[in-house]
């Protein structure tokens, strides 16, 4: 019988008092004539226990290296945890720097738009002729949109990016309107339409000031204000209101409800009639009016076309496909000539009276193949034998292919919306004015209409603005497109 170390050790009482039965006896004995360690025991009553008799644990590398592994994996949860909270505050604090920022802008709109409904006031006052302040006025509101602009959040600027003005205010053609509302008063020539126009401003810029009033609240109001999104939707409302009005009252003199774009399909047939062009061909995108209020851009199914204008139903420009270039023989002038005015009658009908007056081979235009030759146009509307003036050059041009008469491109005077009411204007001189006077006509901002007016044919008068009215002898001022 073969005993471990413990059970032997175990027996030692029954072995000193000889109760172990002979065989276990004889087991012990046996043990201890091998083992020193119990014999020393049996011996003295002390355990001797040799550090070679211990069993190490043994441990594999595979745990080893779990070990190690986990310990560089929370070191690295560790290292992660605190560039988050890093990154987390950097990002915090810009955020916060931000809106900060963004707070600031709102209180400076706040201030450029608070005092405007009071100072159109003016507009009425006949001992207040200059109205600059209210130019910076529409100027340090445009800043302050600019600065909105720059400190928004993603958030406020995607709902700008689908607002229809995009906060965007013409503030050319307002400063227009204002002068010609100025104007007006002064003369005495208040209408309905310039009181209604006035009140509608006064209107809308109050209105804004209420929903900036707002806003400016909400962005001064504590921790909660750094969670705060501008309700830009509504604050474009505003830009939409002034824009719309701005336009109808310095084009037609009229107010936005009275305007009615054109249909679609309307626009189509135009195009085609004047341009030859199959209408189920015609492809139609409005412009944002942003850029171009009720302009639309045409194409054909071969990529030529130009714009359009919805509210008058004038073809504004076009480019047209006249073919390759060839070496074959030019039309002679009178040709041209025809070809020209066939065109013209079918942009603006027949009753238009136009001069057509030659501007001989590739006027404003340059071509290093001479191979490239058109005849160059200029279309002047005369009526009761007065032309029409329109500034800086910005006349109607037409430009033939000379070899094949192909229309190649037109452009419409930008400032004159249409030609059509032209014919049907009689203009009558009651104003007697010295020598040296001009008689033309103008399309006037301060009518909406054609006015028969007296100019000096100098340019620093039409800087000043130096149109007199043939009718009336007051002072005009001719339309000029923003």
């Amino acid at each position: 019988m073969r005993l471990e170390h413990e059970v032997v050790q175990d027996l030692y009482p029954l072995y000193i008092e000889n109760d172990l039965r002979p065989s276990v006896k004889t087991a012990v004995e046996d043990h201890l004539k091998v083992c020193e360690a119990c014999k020393h025991f049996y011996e003295t009553g002390e355990t001797t226990i040799h550090v070679n008799d211990i069993e190490e644990p043994t441990v594999s590398q595979s745990l080893d290296e779990k070990i190690i592994l986990k310990m560089k994996l929370n070191r690295l949860r560790l290292i992660s945890v605190v560039l988050a909270a890093i990154i987390f505050s950097m990002i915090l604090t810009n955020y916060i720097n931000e809106r900060e920022k963004m707070f600031m802008a709102v209180s400076d709109y706040y201030v450029a738009i608070e005092n405007s409904p009071v100072m159109f006031d003016s507009i009425k006052n006949k001992e207040q002729k200059d109205l600059m302040y209210i130019e910076q006025a529409f100027h340090r509101l445009f800043e302050g949109v600019m600065e909105l602009e720059e400190y928004m959040n993603f958030i406020e600027s995607k709902f700008t990016d689908s607002t229809t003005f995009h906060l965007s205010l013409n503030t050319q053609r307002l400063n227009s309107m204002v002068q010609v509302m100025k104007t007006r008063y002064d003369q005495g020539r208040w209408s309905e339409t310039d009181e209604a126009a006035f009140q509608a401003l006064k209107k809308y810029f109050k209105e804004q000031e209420e929903i900036t009033s707002v806003e400016y609240w909400k962005t001064h109001h504590g921790y909660s204000s750094y969670l705060h999104m501008l309700d830009v939707k509504k604050m474009d409302k505003f830009y939409e209101n002034v824009n719309l009005l701005s336009y109808s009252y310095t084009r037609f003199h009229k107010m936005p409800d009275q305007i009615k774009p054109m249909k679609e399909s309307e626009l189509k047939k135009r195009i085609a009639d004047a341009l030859n062009m199959d209408r189920d061909e015609i492809e139609l995108e409005k412009e944002s009016p942003v850029n171009a209020l009720y302009l639309y851009r045409f194409e054909n199914k071969n990529g030529f076309g130009g714009d359009i204008d919805a509210v008058t139903g004038q073809i504004t420009n076009y480019v047209g496909d006249t073919g390759p270039l060839t070496d074959g023989p030019v039309m002679d002038q009178e040709e041209a000539e025809k070809k020209a005015r066939y065109y013209l009658e079918k942009m603006y009908g027949k009753d238009i009276n136009l001069e057509v007056v030659s501007l001989g081979f590739n006027f404003n235009s340059s071509a290093n193949d001479s191979r490239y030759k058109i005849y160059s146009f200029k279309a002047v509307p005369k009526v009761q034998g007065y032309s029409l003036y329109t500034p800086f050059e910005t006349e109607t041009y037409l430009n033939l292919n000379a070899r094949n008469g192909e229309l190649e491109s037109f452009d419409h005077s930008r400032h004159v919306p249409s030609f059509e009411s032209l014919n049907q204007v009689h203009f009558s001189s009651t104003f007697d004015l010295t020598v040296k006077k001009q008689s033309v006509i103008i399309y006037s901002a301060l009518t909406g209409n054609f006015e028969l007016v007296y100019m000096e044919p100098v340019l620093e008068n039409f800087e000043d603005g130096k149109f007199i009215s043939a009718k009336t002898g007051l002072e005009e001022k001719i339309y000029f497109e923003e």
